[in-house]
């Protein structure tokens, strides 16, 4: 049983008579009936100490767009919680992991190792809060959201990405990558498949010679995973971030801009774990020279080049939004060096694991709702109930975190007051339940890259020293 189901009827029956909840307009419609938008784009891993060198160079024109536009805070993580799927989903519905659910990568279930679904999820996250309150919703690539939920507009799910590589679902089990089901049809053509990444992509991140890329293209499918596989990694990595921004695109250019508009972006978490050894060979035990020199001069850019495409990408769906979209850049975290060389040339197979998490994440906000300039102490739990309210939505009870009010614009509070904080209704399974879990695709990346050893704990940034 949900936590909500126990919830005491008076309060309950409060929030039936809530009217703000489900409304037609949800509260939040301007004077005409338009009502604010906002746009956030989830960049995994993402840290001012790589933003800001490569601003001040010019090589981040969008991000450099909304920094001059808007205003920039350290996004405080608390990385003790967990990886990149227990920090997202506090970020969604501003709760901390025994709230919400979602505990790490996998867990252990009655079929051995499962991925964590949006079934395992115990509370509502940003998108159901904003449905419930009226407005519509599009979802990408955020992580656990298969099954795809119903909501007012369009989910498309994290495993999108991976699971059609394969197609060994049971029937009717595909339909619930994306809400609604047929839109996956639809969007099948723009997936990318790993096996498409052509060598000349690369080179704006750095040189991999012969043997590199052997490893690199390997057919994961017929050997056994490997528990840090950096190579992977960025195959990987470019493959589901360049499917997540073809998607988002495709549904900003077909549909009407939904109010929320949520996109995650992978690529930084996914460099910066495995080759930050590239990028401050100085900060490794023993000094640059711990580091292989050829590595050192062919892959110094692989960590800058991915915040490029990053930037890009993000630049190309601003480009396809309303003037007036609020938009926040947050990351889950941010990174730095944990002191190893990366591994040898020797060994492929297990080149990476040189960066760990760090404390200070990254938000970036710019647009009618934000007070240029701005400043405030915030926490991944105050993303949500500031979004709700640069939304002009009613506030949540859920979140343990606060409105980051000194970040919003005077003029925006005084047309878009500050409303009462509601309580959120129960989570309902609307998600179509499907007859299996899909294909073992998405855990057998997560083996790859080294986000599970094959069980239900993480492997650690810190290992057995290779």
């Amino acid at each position: 049983m949900r936590p909500w189901c126990r919830l005491p009827l008076v309060l309950l029956l409060a929030l039936a008579a809530c009217g703000g909840a489900t409304s037609a307009d949800g509260g939040g419609a301007q004077a005409g009936g338009r009502r604010p938008k906002v746009a956030i784009f989830g960049v995994d891993g993402a840290t001012f100490a790589v933003i800001d060198p490569l601003v001040a160079r010019g090589r981040l024109p969008a991000l450099s767009g909304l920094l001059r536009r808007g205003t920039r805070v350290v996004l405080r993580s608390e990385i003790a919680e967990g990886a990149s799927p227990v920090l997202w989903t506090s970020i969604a519905t501003g709760v901390r992991k025994d709230e919400h659910g979602i505990l790490g990568f996998t867990h252990n279930d009655d079929t051995g190792i499962s991925v964590y679904s949006s079934r395992d999820r115990l509370v509502p996250a940003l998108w159901n809060m904003v449905h419930a309150r009226g407005g519509s919703v599009g979802l990408v690539g955020h992580w656990n959201t298969w099954p795809a939920e119903v909501v007012n507009g369009w989910i498309v799910s994290d495993l999108l990405a991976t699971s059609l590589l394969k197609r060994n679902f049971a029937p009717g089990t595909e339909e619930s990558l994306t809400h609604p089901p047929g839109l996956v049809d639809e969007l099948r053509p723009l997936v990318h498949q790993p096996s498409q990444l052509r060598r000349e992509d690369l080179a704006r991140l750095g040189r991999f010679d012969d043997a590199e890329w052997a490893a690199m293209m390997a057919d994961d499918a017929q050997r056994d995973f490997i528990v840090q596989d950096g190579l992977a990694a960025l195959k990987y990595g470019l493959q589901t971030e360049s499917t997540c921004v073809d998607v988002a695109l495709h549904m900003l250019r077909t549909r009407p801009q939904p109010d929320l508009l949520f996109v995650m972006l992978e690529l930084p978490d996914r460099v910066s774990h495995n080759f930050w050894h590239a990028y401050e060979p100085d900060k490794v035990q023993g000094g640059v020279r711990a580091v292989d020199p050829g590595w050192r001069a062919r892959w110094k850019d692989v960590v800058p080049g991915a915040y490029e495409i990053v930037d890009e990408h993000i630049g190309a769906m601003l480009a396809e939004l309303d003037e007036d979209t609020t938009v926040f850049v947050v990351s889950d975290h941010g990174f730095r060096s944990n002191a190893r060389p990366g591994g040898t040339p020797t060994d492929l197979l297990h080149v990476g694991r040189s960066g760990t998490h760090d404390a200070d994440g990254v938000l970036v906000a710019s647009g009618p709702a934000i007070r240029p300039g701005s400043t405030c102490e915030a926490r991944i739990y105050d993303v949500a109930p500031t979004v709700l309210a640069a939304l002009g939505l009613p506030g949540s009870l859920q979140p343990i975190g606060r409105v980051m009010r000194p970040l919003l614009a005077p003029a925006f509070l005084e047309a878009h007051p500050l409303q009462a904080e509601q309580l959120e209704a129960p989570l309902e399974q609307t998600a179509p339940a499907p007859a299996e879990a899909p294909d073992d695709e998405r855990l057998r990346q997560m083996q790859a890259v080294g986000y599970v050893p094959g069980a239900a704990s993480e492997v650690p940034d810190q290992d057995d020293g290779r």
